[in-house]
C-alpha cells in the first residue's frame, strides 16, 4: 500500500495508505504507547486493511501524551478533512490510541469503533482506580478529555476488555455509559490489551474485519478467545499472576514452569513476578535468560530494577 502523509507537526502525524479497493471505505487507527517516545516510529498500514482493499489512516503521536496536547484541535481538523469523503469511517486502537479512537471518532466521521482496553481517562480525580496512570496525566501537562464529550456517542463497535485487570474493567464501565452502544467483549486474562490471546493465533484482524464490515460477532470473539487459550503461554502467564492470593503453591508452580522452559519474554515476566515475591529460584532462572537476549524492554528493566533493589541484590 502506497503511503502519503497527510498532516504532520511537532507533536501528531497521519499517514494515509491507500487500499486497492473503491476508496468508499477507510479505518483510521491510532497509535498504542510505546515504550520510548521521543519522535515517530515509522508508520505501517494494518494488513487486514490491505486484505480488504480499505484504505488506512495511521495517526501517531511523537509524546505519551494520550492525543490531547495543545495542539489537538489542529489534529481533530486535520482528521476531519481527511476523512470527509469516505461514506464508511471505522476508528481504531489499543490502549492510549482505544482513547483516542473514541474522542476523535466524531472528528474522523466514524460510525464504528474498535476499542481494545482503552482508558476512559487517566487524571486521578476522574479515574483513582488507576494509579499507575497517574505520574503520566502529571507529564501531560493538560486537562484531558472525557472522550464522549468530544466524540461519537451514537457509534457502534467492540469494547474489547480484560475484565481480570481492575483498572480496565473500570475504564470500561464508564466507556459504556459515555458510548452506550458500543458492544462490550471482556476476554478473561488475555492481558493488556486484551486481545494478547487472541492475537497471538492472528485473531485480532479477524475481529477487525469484523467491525469494518459491520458483522461483528461477540460470541465468536469469546469462542476465538477460548479456543487460543490452551496454547498461549500468555494466558497461563496472566491466570497464574492472578491466581497468587488464592492458590499461591499451584500458582507458583505454573510460574516457575514458564519461566523455566517459555518463549522468552514470557520467562521474562514470569521470572519478575517469582522474583518480586522473593522466591529464591528466580535470580538463577533470570540470570541465565538474561545472558541469552539481547535486549529487555524499557517497562520490564525498570521492573527487574526495582525488583532487584528492594531485595538488596
Amino acid at each position: 500500500m502506497r503511503a502519503e502523509q497527510l498532516h504532520q507537526d511537532d507533536r501528531h502525524r497521519i499517514t494515509l495508505f491507500r487500499g486497492a479497493g473503491d476508496g468508499r471505505r477507510a479505518v483510521v487507527g491510532f497509535e498504542h504507547g510505546r515504550d520510548r517516545m521521543a519522535g515517530f516510529a515509522p508508520a505501517a498500514a494494518p494488513r487486514y486493511a490491505e486484505r480488504l482493499g480499505i484504505d488506512a489512516l495511521v495517526v501517531q503521536t511523537a509524546r505519551r501524551d494520550w492525543f490531547v496536547p495543545d495542539r489537538n484541535a489542529a489534529l481533530a481538523g486535520a482528521l476531519r478533512e481527511a476523512t470527509r469523503n469516505y461514506a464508511e469511517v471505522i476508528a481504531t486502537g489499543f490502549s492510549m490510541g482505544a482513547y483516542a479512537a473514541l474522542l476523535y471518532s466524531a472528528a474522523c466521521h466514524a460510525d464504528r469503533i474498535m476499542a481494545v482496553s482503552p482508558q476512559y481517562c487517566i487524571d486521578p480525580a476522574v479515574a483513582p482506580f488507576d494509579p499507575d496512570r497517574h505520574a503520566k496525566f502529571a507529564r501531560i501537562g493538560r486537562p484531558m478529555p472525557r472522550p464522549e464529550t468530544l466524540g461519537n456517542r451514537d457509534a457502534r463497535g467492540a469494547l474489547i476488555y480484560d475484565p481480570a485487570i481492575r483498572a480496565d474493567r473500570a475504564h470500561a464501565a464508564l466507556i459504556r455509559a459515555g458510548f452506550p452502544h458500543l458492544t462490550p467483549i471482556a476476554l478473561p486474562f488475555g492481558g493488556h490489551p486484551a486481545t494478547g490471546v487472541i492475537g497471538a493465533t492472528g485473531g485480532t484482524g479477524r475481529i477487525a474485519e469484523m467491525v469494518v464490515q459491520d458483522r461483528l460477532d461477540a460470541a465468536l470473539v469469546r469462542q476465538m478467545h477460548r479456543a487460543a487459550r490452551p496454547r498461549a503461554e500468555l494466558y497461563r502467564l496472566n491466570l497464574a499472576a492472578a491466581a497468587l492470593t488464592r492458590h499461591p503453591a499451584r500458582a507458583l508452580r505454573e510460574l516457575r514452569a514458564l519461566a523455566a522452559g517459555a518463549t522468552p519474554r514470557i520467562r521474562l515476566e514470569a521470572g519478575l513476578i517469582l522474583l518480586e515475591r522473593g522466591e529464591e529460584l528466580a535470580v538463577a532462572l533470570l540470570s541465565e535468560l538474561l545472558d541469552s537476549v539481547e535486549a529487555v524492554p524499557p517497562a520490564l528493566a525498570r521492573r527487574l530494577d526495582r525488583a532487584l533493589k528492594s531485595g538488596g541484590i
